[in-house]
């Protein structure tokens, strides 16, 4: 089964390829066939603890069925982890995003398809050949797409999540930068909240969006939240929510970290057991609190403006320890004339209300309510209002002290 590419990505894999053939000559890649590289390379690169982990786990789980067939699945196996690998690499600014990472990923997914196929086709193994078609489908939606790559927190999509061990609940990677992610803590069924934990490098920003209701621990404290929020979260502090409703609250996260070169979430995570009817009780303005955001009241004030506006709601300075850099959580209501992002780091975008468009270096696509996407550093990225409703966004950037 052959990879459905966009006609940018297969011209952008085509001179790679021959690039290649003249000892990874440089000579005709573009700055424009850099930038679209470098938004192919990041889409593939949220799925380090998506399908390239859910699958090879998929995979693990099946019984061996042949010699054949069992050396396309270690074949497979290979290129997965080889995929997973690449993220801890920094994704280039220059011709080697072409000739060199967007190169690797590409050969490594192909690779991957093609023993997937290959040891379902050889062993007969029906749920075998489910899993490949699934890798299949995810890995079109980055290779048969322009290059912005959008992602949307409505679901835990099948053999793209992953369950971060010791706290049991399911993470759906949404936007992957290059010290920051944008995810989604998908509470579904047995798992109604987030067991208290801490990051020892890492720094967070929880979300919660209306209707909410439950509690929310931060250090040694807890409070009740009963409308939308937006929680910073320093490194070595307490934090979880607890449900206190029948209604299913997903947690929205952005995590990052300076120290880390891959997913910390799970790389630097220590469950906290306490049981937390032992922290203090507090009101949710009280001083514990009080640097958490009413984050439903912001959004509401920014579908009010008719202009473009920008406001930052949590700054850098809130979350940032050691060297550990801090998160910045911004609000934007997006007018039909449009509004340009400041240019510097990598910068993740959330849609929370309305319909637009985005534009990164000239690349365009369509945006709505609950889609993600990345913009990378150095790269211009615009949005504007295409319908009646206001289109109001955060975004997250991750910076340095000072």
């Amino acid at each position: 089964m052959k990879l459905r590419m966009h006609p940018a990505y297969e011209q952008l894999i085509d001179r790679a390829t021959r690039s290649h053939e003249r000892n990874r000559s440089p000579a005709g890649i573009t700055a424009d066939d850099v930038g679209r590289a470098r938004l192919y390379c990041y889409a593939f690169r949220l799925h380090t603890i998506g399908t390239f982990h859910a699958t090879r786990q998929a995979l693990q789980e099946r019984p061996l069925a042949g010699p054949v067939a069992t050396a396309y699945r270690t074949r497979a196996a290979e290129a997965l982890e080889d995929l997973v690998n690449l993220a801890m690499e920094e994704v280039p600014q220059d011709f080697r995003a072409v000739i060199s990472t967007l190169y690797r990923y590409h050969r490594h997914v192909a690779r991957a398809a093609e023993s997937l196929d290959a040891a379902a086709n050889d062993s007969k193994d029906s749920t075998l050949a489910k899993i490949g078609r699934r890798f299949h489908e995810i890995v079109e939606q980055i290779t048969a797409g322009s290059g912005i790559h959008v992602t949307q927190d409505l679901e835990a999509p099948a053999q793209a999540s992953f369950v971060v061990p010791n706290l049991g609940i399911i993470i759906v990677p949404l936007v992957y930068g290059d010290h920051h992610s944008w995810n989604l803590a998908y509470l579904a069924g047995e798992a109604r909240h987030v067991p208290t934990h801490r990051h020892h490098h890492g720094v967070e920003i929880h979300l919660g969006f209306n209707p909410t209701h439950g509690m929310t621990v931060l250090g040694k404290h807890r409070a009740p939240v009963e409308e939308g929020y937006a929680m910073p979260i320093p490194p070595e502090t307490d934090h979880g929510w607890v449900n206190t409703s029948d209604q299913i609250h997903h947690v929205p996260f952005i995590f990052g970290s300076l120290k880390h070169g891959g997913w910390g979430v799970f790389l630097d995570v220590e469950p906290q057991p306490r049981p937390v009817d032992e922290l203090t009780l507090v009101e949710r303005d009280g001083v514990p609190f009080r640097q958490m955001v009413y984050l439903e009241r912001q959004i509401a004030r920014a579908e009010a403006m008719a202009s473009s506006w920008h406001t930052t709601l949590v700054p850098h300075t809130v979350t940032n320890r050691e060297g550990s850099g801090g998160l910045e959580l911004g609000l934007t209501r997006i007018n039909p004339a449009g509004y340009a992002f400041p240019t510097g780091g990598f910068r993740i975008v959330s849609v929370v209300r309305g319909r637009g468009t985005v534009s990164i270096d000239g690349i365009e696509r369509a945006v709505a309510a609950h889609d993600h996407f990345g913009v990378p550093a150095g790269m211009t990225a615009t949005m504007r209002q295409t319908e009646s409703a206001p289109l109001v966004v955060l975004d997250a950037v991750i910076k340095r002290s000072g």
